[in-house]
């Protein structure tokens, strides 16, 4: 099993923090952000051998020995999905845990990734309200709808909510696809689609198979999970979390 890892944002609206590297470098506690993503992911049981990472923006900064690289050359035009697509050899030929590279999370949840018989999995973070509220007034106004059956089965993602119980989790940038699963997703995107490829989201292709029929598998999780997109954010984890991290 492989990792691919999307690390081809500048992440603008961490300010300073990123005028001159890569959103994954930004540091946290003290500690870059792609250093803990590898840290979790060895902890797994990965060795940097099984890491694939997509590089964009100040790709020249990147130095981990034995991982391999793919290069969005176009990263400025594109989101998370195109990024991905830069690592199509590694999704063909064997299962791949995909992970975004500006969040902090557990070995835990990657090896639940791991052990998942579904050909395609992602994991929910369950204190994602608790979390929203040390974020902002309202969180409302920023989460996204996340539904499932009892057997944990995704029905629906990424639409606007109107309640809190419209929020069952989080999804939270990690993912397993199998060359199955990411075969669906290549019939998927030869359709039309809610927005142009290159601006494709993953919660938005995430809702698009689904509309599809095909099965989305969720596992829900209580360990810790952030997620850095603003200096705001970072100011609030620090504060909340920083002996945990």
């Amino acid at each position: 099993m492989k990792v691919i890892i999307l690390a081809a944002g500048r992440g603008s609206r961490l300010g300073e923090r990123t005028k001159d590297r890569p959103k994954c470098m930004c540091t946290l506690q003290g500690r870059t952000l792609l250093d803990r993503c590898l840290e979790s992911l060895e902890g797994a049981g990965f060795s940097r051998e099984d890491v694939g990472i997509v590089t964009g923006y100040r790709s020249d900064m990147f130095s981990v020995p034995g991982a391999a690289f793919f290069h969005n050359e176009i990263w400025e035009q594109t989101n998370m999905f195109y990024s991905l697509t830069m690592a199509d050899s590694w999704l063909r030929s064997g299962p791949c845990i995909v992970c975004y590279s500006d969040i902090v999370f557990s070995s835990g949840a990657v090896r639940a990734l791991m052990n998942s018989a579904a050909p395609l999995a992602i994991t929910s973070y369950s204190g994602c309200w608790e979390l929203w509220e040390k974020r902002m007034p309202n969180p409302l106004e920023d989460l996204e709808t996340f539904s499932v059956d009892e057997s944990g089965r995704l029905l629906e993602i990424g639409k606007k909510p109107l309640a809190r119980e419209d929020i069952q989790g989080q999804f939270m940038g990690l993912l397993r696809f199998t060359p199955e699963s990411w075969g669906w997703v290549n019939e998927t995107i030869r359709q039309p689609l809610a927005k142009p490829l290159n601006k494709l989201d993953m919660t938005t292709l995430l809702q698009e198979l689904l509309q599809r029929g095909y099965p989305v598998q969720t596992i829900s999780t209580d360990d810790l999970w952030l997620e850095c997109d603003s200096e705001e954010d970072i100011v609030v984890y620090e504060k909340y979390f920083g002996g945990a991290l």
